[in-house]
């Protein structure tokens, strides 16, 4: 496997991370480097670290004065998004509603300098008995932004969209399951750690200076990696949620004594081997490993495994790491019908047969289950599996919302 194009950009990432000595193999090719950085999420850490680089290796001057404009815009988000977040929470409690912070900002205290975590949206959950409460107070607060009614929006949660285009997602949940039996065990794990986070000190945000908090762990770093493998499902998982992982790990589990560690490992494999995502871990704990040198809980190595299953998992993780690396956020998406678009696509979708679109989504959830039967074939199996059962029982039941 090549990879000799990625060495720079995680020696820039390394150096943003950690403060690791930063020594580039040259020649660099910075315009290489710097479309690989806009594919992985992380422009703002890469850049920050290319600036702080001795002259005989730092960016020419135009590129220098281009990467000083993309973190000095990273830093205006932030200070146009924050005060978005605090009138949001204040909102909230207003209605009696408690948030919690995810995902992108909720994980942004984790860098050397939160605007360096780059973000699209802001995520905060307000669950499912005070979706509907937290949807009206939020539109009230927000007259400027865009709003629809709750049952256009998607099971998992409701946007407000901003003049300029980011919106904010009151969720519902914090992720959606294909089965009913899935959706109701998540609940007996996310509710708990949500109400837990109100009450740690550990959860709370300073970022955010309204007593925001963040979920608790261990329940956060299953929440943040069954997220990263939502993506790479999808989309395609950027470094820029690697480092997510692997930043947890970090400042959450690393230092805990080995009883407590024991307890958070209990945890997670009694979790991932309900989802079949045990194989799924496995391999991002190997991308972790490479991109950071962390090592995650119950990360396998060659010393525990047996020798044909672990020349079997290498091989998955060496073609894991390489379609990581490679795609980032911007696996390509073809569509068949050939809308420009997902958004217009669905479009299309809507003006062909109710049958057709069956079979177009049969198809679609058999081709999925080809790709990932190349890295994780239980969850493979299951993921076909449980699409089927989803469709149908939407179908068949006609279910639009969740209910509990």
């Amino acid at each position: 496997m090549n990879l000799s194009a990625y060495v720079n950009l995680l020696t820039l990432l390394r150096n943003a991370i950690f403060r690791e000595s930063a020594v580039l193999s040259a020649p660099v090719d910075w315009q290489q480097l710097m479309q690989q950085a806009h594919i992985h999420g992380v422009e703002p850490l890469v850049y920050d670290a290319a600036l702080r680089l001795p002259a005989d290796q730092a960016p020419d001057k135009a590129l220098a004065t281009q990467m000083k404009q993309v973190c000095l815009y990273q830093m205006q988000q932030q200070q146009i998004w924050l005060p978005r977040i605090r009138k949001a929470v204040e909102a909230l409690r207003q209605a009696d509603v408690e948030p919690v912070l995810l995902k992108g900002f909720g994980l942004a205290e984790l860098y050397p300098k939160p605007y360096l975590r780059s973000w699209g949206d802001a995520d905060i959950w307000v669950g499912v008995q005070n979706y509907h409460a937290g949807c009206k107070a939020v539109r009230e607060v927000f007259p400027e932004a865009i709003h629809h009614d709750e049952e256009y929006e998607e099971l998992k949660h409701y946007s407000i969209v901003f003049p300029d285009g980011n919106p904010i997602e009151l969720h519902r949940v914090s992720m959606d399951f294909p089965t009913k039996s899935e959706e109701k065990y998540w609940q007996t794990l996310e509710v708990p750690a949500m109400h837990q986070a109100f009450s740690d000190e550990q959860c709370q945000l300073a970022i955010v200076n309204c007593q925001l908090v963040a979920p608790a762990e261990p329940f956060n770093l299953l929440f943040v990696f069954m997220h990263a493998w939502e993506h790479f499902c999808g989309t395609g998982m950027p470094l820029k949620q690697v480092l997510d992982i692997a930043l947890l790990v970090q400042r959450d589990y690393l230092p805990l004594a080995d009883a407590d560690k024991q307890q958070v490992d209990a945890y997670l494999r009694t979790n991932l081997h309900y989802f079949r995502l045990h194989e799924a871990w496995q391999l991002v704990a190997y991308v972790v490993e490479y991109v950071t040198g962390i090592t995650m809980p119950m990360a396998l190595s060659g010393a525990v495994v047996e020798q044909r299953d672990y020349r079997s998992l290498s091989r998955r993780q060496s073609a894991f790491l390489q379609r990581v690396l490679t795609e980032g956020m911007t696996r390509e998406k073809v569509f068949k019908l050939g809308g420009a678009d997902r958004y217009d696509e669905r479009e299309r979708v809507k003006r062909i047969p109710v049958w057709r679109r069956k079979l177009m989504t049969l198809q679609s959830r058999l081709d999925n289950a080809r790709f990932l039967r190349q890295y994780t074939p239980a969850y493979a199996r299951h993921a076909l599996h449980a699409a089927i059962m989803k469709g149908l029982r939407r179908t068949i039941r006609r279910e639009r919302m969740i209910d509990y």
